[in-house]
């Protein structure tokens, strides 16, 4: 047996004067406590035995957490899985830098031999490993113990037989009806310091494992979609999907009666070199989940909570980077996405999947994760997901103005304005316009404002808008339209009802958010933000009689329309009068 060990412990010092011209290629001692901030965080060094029990064939994986008093701490971590485990011959040479059975290879989930050695110590000064083969029913045991190395009690990785599964963990190494593991294998990484609750900064130890069971929920989605599964201590994993083409357990249970799924805007392959390509995948989340607009992400369209379910509100501007169908980054991405991020962002999602063999495409690292493309392959993908993300960013806002149409209409906006209007209608001249129309007319226009209203549907609302129009002088309504209208004007017989374009500029940005204030859909606290809007709001006016103003301009005789001015201002001022009488 080679007795060579796998590190060499460090030289003792030696006087200065001493003329020895060699130097150990690593001090093993401090070459792995250097190691320990190699870029895992908690989800990174997770990740890694769960890639390694996924190539070994597991059908079922468990992350168990052992915390220490109070639960201020978690101190040892193990992973679980029902995999084919490891051959007695490299059992010891697991946990060696470096080595790999499958190093350098494309086709797998690792590749370059030091993730579970790196993201083990990264957590903890103890890594363990316990496996056993179905060709063989013997537990095998090794381990590496950074205090060991350091004293010099540790010079090899041994591995040798044990007599059974550790106590903390004979529990777990059955299969789900109860039955002994006929193979698997159990990771620990003992001797944890780095995670702890407190401290100015830190984050919570709740907060650290339900960033864990998210990453694994979304990392392993494929994995999960084809039936393995993974639990977090004693509760089962299922899949989150940043597309929402995969079928979620949860949202399913939760929408029973619902098709609840991700919209497909676009998917292609996209030719790189050597005959690979990248495929690219641009969705946008469920309706349900986008209902109306200034929610956020964090309710559904029943007013549930749904922000720690689906993770809307925070991946805006992030995509999905997934290698040989494991997720390697979920981050934005500089420069990619069209004229930057925008807030309706958080509801698209957008997935580049690739194959090991263009790892150096996406500069993937040893971490597995920060995978971004290099300079000639972002400008690639920015193009061709310029459309795409163009047109979901339009077909949400799209649905909003439908839904805000809607909404008005049911919740009677502007019954107080027209209210006034009536009232001070009732000394002025009756109105001329619209008289010629025949009755069918007047009934097909009404008919055209109910479609518009989206209330067609609504027997109640429809009926409400048909009195509303016969019986009021004024009919206010809310729209939403490409065209460059602030409003339109029907009129009936001397009636008129008025559709306000709510993607017009002035009434989007001025109109819509003074009234958002006024009605308590916004936070009206901050000073600062309302003097802004108000400002804003003084300017617009100023702009609004501007372009009045200009509008005249464009006529080669402005003088007739000097009756409209002198109505606009004495109904201005008359209707102006009611309004204050109701205060």
């Amino acid at each position: 047996m080679n007795t060579t060990p796998l590190f060499q412990p460090p030289e003792p010092d030696k006087p200065s004067t001493s003329q020895k011209p060699v130097a150990d290629i690593i001090k093993v001692d401090t070459a792995l406590k250097s190691m320990r901030d190699s870029g895992f965080d908690l989800t990174a060094a997770i990740g890694e035995p769960i890639d390694n029990s996924i190539e070994a064939g597991a059908s079922q994986i468990q992350v168990i957490t052992t915390f220490g008093p109070n639960k201020t701490s978690i101190d040892e971590i193990a992973i679980v899985d029902n995999g084919r485990g490891i051959k007695s011959d490299i059992l010891a040479h697991v946990l060696s830098m470096g080595y790999s059975t499958r190093y350098g290879q494309r086709g797998s989930l690792g590749r370059f031999g030091v993730g579970m050695k790196l993201a083990g110590l990264s957590l903890g000064r103890r890594i363990e490993v316990y496996t056993k083969q179905v060709s063989d029913g013997t537990i095998r045991h090794c381990y590496l113990d950074l205090d060991e190395v350091s004293t010099g009690e540790q010079t090899h990785i041994r591995a040798h037989e044990v007599d059974a599964w550790p106590t903390a963990y004979a529990d777990a190494m059955v299969t789900p009806d109860g039955a002994p593991l006929d193979s698997g294998t159990l990771v620990i990484y003992g001797k944890i310091d780095r995670l702890t609750s407190g401290g100015h900064y830190a984050t919570s130890l709740n907060e650290k494992l339900a960033e864990l069971r998210s990453f694994i929920a979304r990392t392993y989605r494929k994995f999960l979609d084809q039936g393995l599964r993974i639990k977090l201590n004693t509760t089962e994993i299922t899949l989150l999907d940043p597309l929402f083409l995969l079928d979620n357990p949860r949202i399913a249970k939760n929408y029973p009666k619902e098709n609840v799924q991700g919209v497909l805007i676009d998917e292609a392959d996209i030719q790189i070199a050597d005959g690979h390509s990248i495929h690219v995948t641009v969705t946008i989340a469920p309706v349900q989940f986008r209902w109306r607009e200034g929610e956020g992400g964090l309710k559904d369209r029943y007013g549930r909570d749904i922000k720690n379910e689906f993770q809307i509100s925070d991946s805006a501007g992030k995509i999905s980077m997934v290698r040989n169908n494991r997720e390697i980054n979920y981050d934005i991405v500089a420069r990619l996405l069209p004229s930057g991020i925008d807030k309706v962002d958080r509801y698209i999602g957008i997935e580049v999947a690739f194959p090991a063999e263009l790892d150096e495409f996406f500069q993937v690292r040893n971490v597995k994760r920060g995978a971004v493309p290099v300079d000639k392959l972002r400008n690639d993908l920015r193009t061709w997901l310029e459309r795409p993300v163009k047109q979901a960013r339009k077909s949400i806002r799209a649905h909003w103005g439908e839904v805000a149409t809607q909404e008005r209409a049911a919740a009677h906006q502007h019954a107080e304005a027209t209210a006034a209007a009536a009232r001070a209608d009732k000394t002025m001249l009756p109105g001329q316009a619209g008289k010629h129309l025949t009755e069918k007319d007047t009934e097909q226009i009404i008919e055209e404002l109910i479609e518009d209203l989206g209330v067609a549907d609504d027997q109640e609302q429809a009926e409400q808008v048909r009195e509303q129009v016969k019986e009021k002088p004024f009919t206010l309504v809310d729209g939403n339209w490409p065209g460059k209208e602030m409003f339109e004007i029907d009129h009936l017989n001397g009636k008129a009802i008025v559709r306000l374009n709510h993607r017009h500029p002035f009434i989007r940005d001025v109109y819509d958010r003074l009234k958002a204030v006024a009605d308590g859909g916004v936070n009206s606290t901050d000073a600062e933000e309302m003097i802004k809007l108000i400002r804003k709001t003084e300017t617009a006016l100023d702009v609004l009689i501007l372009a009045y103003a200009k509008a005249e301009n464009m006529h080669l005789n402005p003088d007739q329309f000097d009756d409209l001015r002198s109505y606009w201002g004495q109904h201005t001022q008359a209707f102006m009068r009611e309004l204050s009488s109701d205060e």
